[in-house]
């Protein structure tokens, strides 16, 4: 029934080997292109397991049943091993099209079936010749020349894809191009001894053991740069959905990985080769490099791919699981908007430097802040001699006391004070001057400092008309720096898409919380809210339709929260609710009372509706943590658990811990 032969033997010894790249390739499958390999390698396994079993196997039909095994390992693995030539050569775009998967699946199918059904049709092998060394011959059919044409062409993609790496990739990739194209050559080499039967054996063919070799090859050159390894930067669906661009480097500043929005932002139809510099795609970060790696940069930048748009560029460390320094992240933030506001501040700014009435700031002590050169003019003091003194240095005694109790009586309620003062200039002389002074509140509308524009109207007392106007316009120039200043105060603690409050404000807030919280004894717990299978609602109805489920997820959670709850949008499709004064009990029977609310809320889109649900992890301070990191991370680790666990569940990390 079964003979040991040395054929046998060296194809046990591939299959070893196979079973091992497979076992490594599988630790690594967390990007398209190492999936793509380690279920290559599996395909290539079966096929040197086939292949030996059927050397060995003593019946013809047993050889021919090892023989077809063979078929659907071999005619597995050709079209991932195209689909990884694709993704390394950087043509994703193409490796990802429908058409393109579909015609290398027909392949696949269609030569696995006519193996397959051989028997009934001898449409591949239509004679079997006995040799010697327990080998048989398999005479070949008209339909063997499709299977053997089809491989040859697959074969063909793959080289030439390998050739472009090598010819347009930058120094890394054309070192990994070289060794992947020597790797696939030895294989073909193989294969054409085989049909040409060359080698003194006849009706052996080594060429699945040719691939072990090319497979380990292939192992080595894409991993030692790290290329199957890119899980640890960020998940890739989080990545994609970022508004911001995000560009991973390796230590010598060689592109590693970047995501969706970088293409977006620079105005380029492909990702940017992995393996090349990113002096190639964005010089100005050059100077960013140079700073220690353990440093955290930033610098606003303009790009020639986008001219009438202004970027601020971050730089931060990558560190592994023992917080070694292994990469560096660019973050590339639009900020156009943002440099917009600035510009306009900055023109109002002028606008009052240049005023023709007098302007000056002050504290709530009436200390003096800021004065325009307008009223260094006026008064004929100079900056030097006013700041820091307080604005009674001017009154002449000649204004009564009323008017000054009215002033601050409205001032300090919130309010814009209009009057007339009769104050004393530098040499002593008297002078009229018109006044409008106002508070500058913050968000809360607390009190920040007091501004007043002021005009000489000595001689212009009787044209009360054309002043007021004057003191109008520049009143609501105050009013426009405000809202200015609050808009822009506003956007950097806000998520632009949901009007929640972001990760900015919540490492800002979060460790206030922390403080109270220890000094009076309470709890506190962090609620994190992952919408599950958020991309599927992408690729079925659309990134609008996504936009309009998180828009719809964070008015319900607003809506839902308790009066001091916080809620914010960590970031992509996940959400972090902030539960003050609260125990693990209290945050978890939220959490499952929430969780079971979204699971029968719904969002509406474009005369559709949307169904989803969520998985839930839960953190608690100070038992589960002692700072917001940490908190934040094991509410992470338990969210994990909880989609691992199957998803549209709550998981406290306490329950991970025990």
């Amino acid at each position: 029934m079964w003979q040991i032969t040395p054929i046998t033997i060296g194809l046990t010894l591939a299959t070893l080997l196979n079973l091992l790249v497979t076992l490594l390739a599988w630790q690594r499958r967390q990007t398209k292109l190492g999936q793509y390999f380690a279920y290559a390698m599996l395909g290539i396994s079966i096929w040197t397991l086939a292949a030996g079993l059927g050397y060995t196997a003593v019946p013809l039909s047993w050889k021919i049943f090892f023989a077809t095994i063979e078929t659907w390992g071999y005619m597995s693995a050709m079209p991932l091993l195209t689909l990884v030539a694709m993704l390394f050569a950087g043509n994703i775009k193409w490796a990802e099209k429908t058409p393109v998967k579909a015609l290398l699946l027909f392949i696949s199918i269609t030569s696995i079936l006519l193996v397959t059904t051989n028997g009934l049709h001898g449409w591949v092998w239509d004679g079997f010749v006995e040799s010697n060394n327990n080998v048989v011959i398999f005479e070949h059919g008209p339909a063997f020349q499709f299977i053997a044409i089809s491989g040859y062409v697959l074969i063909g993609v793959i080289l030439l894809h390998l050739l472009v790496a090598v010819w347009k990739g930058s120094l890394i990739a054309r070192r990994q191009g070289i060794f992947l194209l020597a790797a696939t050559l030895l294989p073909v080499a193989a294969n054409l001894a085989y049909h040409a039967a060359l080698g003194g054996m006849a009706g052996v063919d080594w060429t699945s053991v040719t691939y072990s070799i090319t497979a380990a090859i292939y192992l080595w050159a894409l991993t030692g740069p790290r290329l199957l390894d890119l899980i640890p930067i960020a998940r890739r669906q989080l990545l994609d959905n970022l508004t911001d661009g995000m560009i991973a480097l390796d230590k010598d500043g060689r592109i590693v990985d970047t995501n969706a929005t970088v293409s977006k932002m620079l105005n380029i139809e492909q990702p940017p080769p992995t393996g090349s510099s990113i002096n190639n795609l964005l010089p100005m970060a050059a100077e960013l490099l140079t700073s220690p790696p353990e440093v955290e940069t930033r610098r606003e930048i303009q790009i020639p791919q986008a001219p009438n748009r202004y970027f601020e560029l971050g730089l931060s460390p990558i560190r592994d699981e023992h917080q070694q320094i292994i990469g560096r992240l660019l973050v590339l933030s639009d900020i156009t908007l943002r440099k917009e506001k600035e510009l306009r501040l900055l023109q109002l700014t002028q606008a009052v430097e240049q005023s023709p009435v007098s302007v000056f700031i002050t504290d709530l002590n009436a200390n003096i802040l800021y004065v325009n050169p307008r009223f260094t003019a006026l008064t004929g003091y100079s900056q030097e001699e006013v700041l820091g003194r307080n604005a009674r240095m001017f009154q002449s005694g000649q204004t009564s006391t009323q008017t000054y109790r009215e002033m601050w009586q409205t001032l300090l309620a919130g309010q814009i004070w209009h009057g007339e003062f009769l104050n004393s200039k530098k040499n002593g002389e008297l002078y009229w001057e018109s006044a409008v002074i106002g508070p500058v509140l913050d968000e809360g509308r607390k009190i920040l400092n007091f501004i007043a524009t002021k005009q000489d109207i000595t001689e212009q007392k009787l044209a009360q008309s054309a002043l007021q106007n004057a003191n109008t316009m520049l009143a609501e120039q105050l009013e426009e720096i405000k809202t200015l200043q609050a808009s822009l105060k506003e956007q950097v603690i806000r998520d632009p898409l949901t009007q929640l409050y972001n990760r900015r404000f919540l490492h800002e807030i979060l460790e206030q919380e922390f403080l109270q919280a220890e000094r009076i004894g309470q709890s506190v717990s962090i609620v994190l809210v992952d919408i599950d299978h958020f991309k599927r609602i992408n690729d079925i109805y659309g990134h609008s339709a996504g936009d309009a489920c998180l828009i719809t997820l964070a008015n319900y959670l607003q809506d839902t929260k308790r009066r001091a709850d916080i809620c914010f949008r960590y970031g992509g499709e996940e959400f972090l609710i902030l539960l003050p004064n609260t125990s693990l009990e209290g945050a978890l029977h939220y959490a499952e009372a929430l969780r079971k609310g979204i699971e029968q809320w719904a969002c509406h889109y474009d005369d559709q509706t949307i169904m989803i649900t969520a998985s839930l992890g839960v953190a608690t301070f100070p038992i589960d943590g002692d700072s917001d990191m940490q908190i934040i991370n094991r509410a992470d680790e338990a969210l994990y658990a909880a989609k691992k666990e199957g998803r549209n569940r709550v998981t406290a990390w306490q329950a991970l811990a025990s």
